[in-house]
């Protein structure tokens, strides 16, 4: 198989770009062919593939319009115009890019990673493995905006509400024609991508993102003696759809309901300024302990001090500290619309609804377990993301996916239906 690819892959961050680098690695070392078109100041996935024979990377440069991004970033509302400029520019540059190359190297298809194909090649199938359902975000901050202005202002609220309803107008949405075929990580996108947008699921697999099952792995030297409090963390960005506000105010309700919990956030402030004060206006500080950026091999160790990661996040397609934290043998508790409620074990609790009284229950139940011994063998949960997380078995279906793609897509893209009025319901 011959493919032309594009997308975010690094060995530097988590979630969709490190994932992205192990299936590279791993499809390069099956003898897949893959020539990986990209801006190499924006993605360069040469450190993650290394030297590997067949595998070949091919610049897409759009010089003009990055040299004045880079002269204007800085600028008020200039800025903004040139950064979409430039990615305009780029995206444009990389399908005619892959179009020049299919005509000498003829691939067997095209395979965007963690975006939606931003054009496509006649006569090449295209896949797009995406992040999930465009406008999560989007959709979160419309159903929260009071908290929006309560935490960011007014000023805020306006700009982000206004983008917001942009992102999810048809200027704002991806081009779904442009695919054969998508993947996504769990059943929950699959769904929303039909019922949001009318996507066919008979044009969407379902595909968890594999973990470094190397780096990701249970405590070889756990404690000698075992402290009753709950150790539980809070891993990701700090934007509405992650709802730490929700996290937060469910363990205060625990602790005030006598859980004895502690509880550790490792995350940066999204884009809503202001956030940071769900953090530090938590009742109970002395319980609580805020990491703004650990470096991603440390992330292991911060997992492993841990007795369960707490994941309550709305429309959440496929959570990786979720699936990591299995890896380490944790107990998870994942939001009602979690995609990651596919890939749970009994030891696991997935919320029933985002209620912080649900929430708090939840937590009394883990520390319940931990008080009375009854937590489970921690390899349960790492026999948990070997079955769905390990590289080789995630990289099988993918190969299957694609190569039905191949067989199936010609003359078959993307319809949806656009029935974006159903929107308004859902906001």
């Amino acid at each position: 198989m011959k493919i032309a690819c594009t997308g975010f892959v690094s060995v530097q961050t988590g979630s969709v770009a490190a994932a992205n680098a192990l299936l590279l690695r791993t499809l390069v070392g099956r003898g897949v062919e893959i020539d990986f078109f990209s801006k190499p100041s924006f993605v360069d996935p040469r450190p993650a593939v290394g030297e590997s024979r067949g595998f070949r990377f091919v610049p897409a440069v759009n010089y003009i319009s990055d040299c004045l991004r880079r002269r204007v970033q800085t600028v008020p509302v200039i800025g903004g115009v040139a950064g979409r400029n430039d990615a305009q520019s780029y995206n444009q540059l990389l399908v005619k890019r892959i179009g020049q190359e299919h005509q000498r190297r003829s691939y067997d298809l095209c395979l965007w990673m963690g975006d939606y194909a931003w054009g496509s090649v006649p006569g090449l199938p295209t896949v797009s493995f995406v992040q999930g359902p465009p406008g999560t975000d989007a959709r979160s901050i419309l159903r929260r905006r009071n908290e929006v202005r309560r935490l960011g202002g007014n000023w805020q609220t306006l700009k982000w509400t206004a983008l917001a309803r942009l992102r999810l107008s048809p200027l704002g949405l991806p081009a779904f024609h442009h695919s054969d075929h998508l993947i996504v990580g769990s059943d929950q996108s699959r769904r929303t991508l039909w019922q949001l947008y009318g996507i066919n699921s008979s044009h969407v697999s379902v595909l968890p993102y594999p973990v470094d099952l190397n780096l990701f792995y249970p405590n070889q030297n756990p404690p000698l003696s075992k402290s009753g409090t709950l150790r539980i963390l809070w891993l990701g960005r700090i934007v509405p759809r992650k709802r730490l506000d929700l996290f937060l105010q469910g363990t205060a309700l625990a602790i005030t309901q006598g859980v004895d919990v502690r509880l550790t956030v490792v995350g940066c402030v999204g884009f809503i300024r202001g956030y940071e004060r769900l953090v530090r206006s938590f009742q109970f500080p002395d319980r609580l302990e805020w990491f703004h950026c650990v470096p991603r091999t440390k992330i292991p160790e911060f997992i492993q001090r841990h007795d369960v990661l707490a994941q309550p996040s709305e429309e959440e397609n496929f959570g990786s500290s979720v699936a990591e934290a299995q890896a380490c043998g944790l107990s998870v508790i994942v939001g009602a619309t979690s995609g990651n409620s596919d890939y749970l074990c009994n030891r696991d609790i997935h919320l029933a609804d985002d209620q912080p009284q649900t929430f708090a229950q939840a937590l009394a139940e883990m520390w319940r377990r931990k008080r009375l011994d009854q937590v489970g063998d921690p390899m349960v949960s790492r026999r948990t993301a070997e079955e769905h997380f390990r590289v080789d078995r995630v990289v099988d279906r993918l190969m299957g996916v694609l190569e039905s793609a191949i067989v199936h897509s010609r003359g078959c893209r993307i319809e949806s239906k656009k029935n974006l009025h159903r929107l308004g319901s859902v906001l």
